[in-house]
């Protein structure tokens, strides 16, 4: 197979960037800088934000589940489907309490390693970087449809060089989150 990196994916004919609008001093105006076959950067960090839920987050939930299991069993009158939603909305309370694990990322020419799992570049289209207020991420967009984006966060001071080597092999694509992780992060999850 032909490991030539240089391609870009370009969705309906727009153009894609290789490196966010920031100042990159490597950077020359043909194109984007290509990294060194040695390039690795690594970091630990977080799995997921961590929010803190309060007793009324619970409530709400809660609220929110017999509001929406009595609905359905008023629209219905089925017994089952406002079993699945209680069940769903006991599932969504217990996994809200689990603390995020700290990942080992390291990112080189060979693609990303997430813990023990490795993801090759050729595995995505793109990627784009999201902020946060103070906390930055990377939002790997992957090629497989049913595959979900990754989504990796690491320290604000290494964001040059993160977004410097990853713009190296895959396009910045413009662009925040989707609609699921916009509701997602409202509601603190």
């Amino acid at each position: 197979m032909n490991d030539d990196s240089s391609w870009e994916y370009k969705p309906d004919g727009k153009e894609a960037s290789a490196a966010p609008d920031l100042p990159i001093s490597s950077q020359k105006a043909a194109g984007p800088a290509r990294a060194s076959k040695d390039a690795t950067i690594a970091w630990t960090a977080s799995e997921y934000i961590d929010h803190t839920r309060g007793a009324s987050w619970y409530l709400a939930l809660a609220g929110g589940t017999i509001v929406l299991a009595a609905t359905v069993y008023l629209a219905t009158k089925d017994y089952f489907a406002p079993g699945v939603i209680a069940v769903l909305g006991v599932i969504v309370g217990v996994f809200s309490r689990q603390k995020p694990k700290q990942v080992a990322y390291e990112l080189s020419s060979l693609g990303l390693k997430a813990g023990e799992k490795t993801y090759p570049f050729n595995l995505f289209k793109s990627f784009a970087l999201i902020r946060e207020g103070a906390l930055s991420s990377v939002n790997l967009i992957p090629i497989k449809r049913f595959m979900p984006p990754l989504s990796i966060y690491f320290d604000p001071a290494d964001e040059q060089k993160i977004v410097n080597l990853l713009g190296s092999f895959l396009p910045l694509e413009e662009g925040g989150l989707d609609a699921i992780e916009r509701l997602a992060r409202r509601l603190r999850f």
